[in-house]
């Protein structure tokens, strides 16, 4: 307005060209201002690449490029923290929003993420889970919703389901993967193979165990096992011993496939710029359709199934363990229980997408170091056969109860250091106004922890412990390893410690750890999770040598998705026993 009563006076006293140059100037000047009242604005005192200011894209084209190339998100995130060498950082990313804060110090962050109410889940990571329904992870944590929920799941981490339910198919899932990958290593005749698909399909399969137990016939892995068993060495074309040998994948049942497939919605949804928006038209589209229609298929007559067997008194699987909670907590609420609902369909659903591809992933992981480490890949197989004598007498393999109850802790090591090696940054949204090593963070910001960069994989950066929240300076702390090693080296041996009688333990808190998340949202399945990862992983080491593969194979590479997946998983085997 006082542009235009300025130019107004103006015009009065002058010519008609003098009038042009001014309406002009002013509009010039008019979209100087304009833009640079648009340009990202950083919060006061919080690091930030200054260069980022200068466009109103920010960061964002500098991180497009780089994850274009390396496809890692975490790794981005913290390469800037890297850069600005302090604690906590700022980087502007989606245009006239806040700033993301970037916190890479694990005490900081171990404190938002158990501690600190005024932090919750984001609601782009909300909306991102629109594909699956009605799900305990897509409710605020101050939602009595999402509490209820997590009650349905109660019993589903406790040792009776694990081990009675679980622990068993796990154990012939593990031997099937076994016996796969003899027949690949026979066909490849010493050349390298991949084994990432494999360990997806064993995880698709423990997942519908879960669900379902016996109620549904569709596996993953028993269609690969017969395709490769019925193949000759003459089906392989000749080429270079460094040459991987690539098998056919035979395909799996039309729900199995949407199980799979189902993460990569997850993701593309995540990472748009309007989820609900992107979702909606995706919903729309062929592709989409197929994969959820399967949902609609093959769940609700799953659900009807465990119905029948709850009322008949059973209760074995994860969803006839829904049934009995949720009959037990309508009880205590005086109302009728909700047990032929969309709720149970969209919970077990959903635990099936996050359960089958997180570990999935994690299994390749551990195949990888222990590859590209075989100094801890042979201690780790001594260790296992050290743990238990009877199976290596008896040239067998090893029971699920043997395993189960054996102590080995270099196994523990193994997975954990795996976990530390493989991170994916954890996010919550600034609820109210607060702060964050004593600078300013307004209500809406999105925060990171950031555990790729300093404290995690290189060492810690200095902290003002003054500027620390009351919280996290009241909480205990437990020395750390010595930084000054290099952490980006697979070192098992972090996580041990000696005893006063020379025996040696497992320390799962010896070091900075965010593979599960922490606090009240932390990964639910994280128990199933490992063991699965124990029982299979064992199973592997016990029975194969894990050769050096070509360096153009090798590599520890990822991408971001739902969790860091490895981009390869190739093997060249030596099977170490005839049983």
């Amino acid at each position: 307005m006082a542009l235009l009563n300025i130019y107004t006076t103006l015009t009065s006293f002058l010519s008609p060209t003098a009038t042009l140059w001014l309406a002009v100037s002013l509009t010039v000047l008019g979209s100087y201002l304009l833009y640079q009242w648009l340009l990202p604005k950083p919060l006061p005192g919080i690091p930030f690449n200054t260069e980022a200011t200068k466009s109103l894209f920010g960061d964002a084209p500098a991180m497009s490029r780089e994850i274009s190339v390396t496809g890692e998100f975490s790794m981005w995130l913290a390469h800037q923290v890297e850069r600005m060498g302090e604690p906590i950082c700022q980087v502007f990313i989606r245009p006239f929003s806040k700033p993301w804060i970037l916190v890479g110090d694990f005490h900081e962050a171990q404190d938002i993420l158990m501690r600190r109410t005024e932090f919750e889940k984001p609601q782009f990571l909300i909306d991102g889970l629109l594909a699956l329904g009605d799900w305990n992870a897509r409710y605020k944590t101050n939602d009595p919703t999402f509490r209820a929920r997590r009650h349905l799941k109660q019993d589903l981490m406790a040792p009776n389901f694990l081990n009675s339910f679980m622990g068993p198919f796990l154990h012939s899932e593990g031997l099937k993967l076994v016996k796969l990958f003899e027949a690949k290593m026979k066909l490849a005749d010493g050349r390298p193979f991949s084994v990432r698909s494999d360990y997806y399909h064993a995880a698709l399969d423990t997942m519908v165990h879960y669900a379902f137990g016996g109620n549904i016939p569709d596996s993953a892995t028993d269609p690969q096992l017969e395709t490769i068993s019925n193949m000759r060495p003459s089906q392989i074309p000749p080429a270079s011993k460094d040459e991987p040998v690539i098998f056919p994948e035979t395909p799996i049942s039309p729900f199995l496939a949407a199980v799979h497939h189902a993460p990569d919605v997850l993701e593309k949804t995540t990472i748009a710029w309007a989820p609900k928006l992107s979702f909606w038209w995706w919903s729309q589209q062929p592709w989409f359709r197929k994969i959820f229609s399967q949902k609609e298929q093959v769940v609700p007559k799953q659900l009807d199934v465990a119905i029948r067997n709850f009322e008949a008194g059973e209760v074995k699987t994860a969803l006839e363990h829904h049934l009995m909670r949720e009959k037990i907590a309508a009880e205590k609420q005086g109302r009728e229980p909700l047990l032929n609902s969309h709720i149970m369909v969209d919970e077990i659903f959903a635990d099936m997408i996050a359960g089958h591809h997180t570990t999935g992933g994690s299994m390749g992981w551990v195949t990888k170091y222990l590859t590209g480490y075989p100094e801890a890949q042979s201690k780790l197989r001594d260790a296992l056969y050290s743990a238990l004598p009877e199976a290596v007498a008896e040239k067998r393999f090893p029971t699920f109860e043997e395993l189960r109850r054996a102590r080995i802790p270099y196994l523990e090591a193994v997975i954990e250091e795996t976990l530390r090696l493989t991170p994916f940054s954890m996010t919550r949204e600034a609820t109210e106004d607060t702060e964050i090593l004593g600078y300013k963070i307004p209500k809406g910001c999105q925060v990171f922890m950031v555990n790729a960069g300093p404290g995690y994989l290189s060492p810690s950066l200095p902290v003002n412990e003054n500027a620390r929240s009351p919280t996290s300076k009241a909480a205990k702390r437990r020395p750390h390893w010595d930084e000054s090693k290099d952490l980006k080296l697979f070192e098992p041996e972090r996580w041990l410690v000696t005893k006063e009688d020379g025996g040696v333990e497992f320390d799962a808190g010896a070091g900075p750890q965010l593979g599960f998340g922490m606090g009240i949202r932390q990964c639910w399945g994280r128990k199933l999770a490992h063991l699965e990862i124990r029982t299979i992983m064992a199973l592997v080491v016990w029975n194969f040598e894990l050769l050096e593969i070509p360096e153009a194979l090798g590599g520890y590479a990822g991408f971001d998705g739902i969790s860091r997946q490895p981009q390869k998983v190739y093997v060249r085997l030596r099977k170490l026993n005839s049983w």
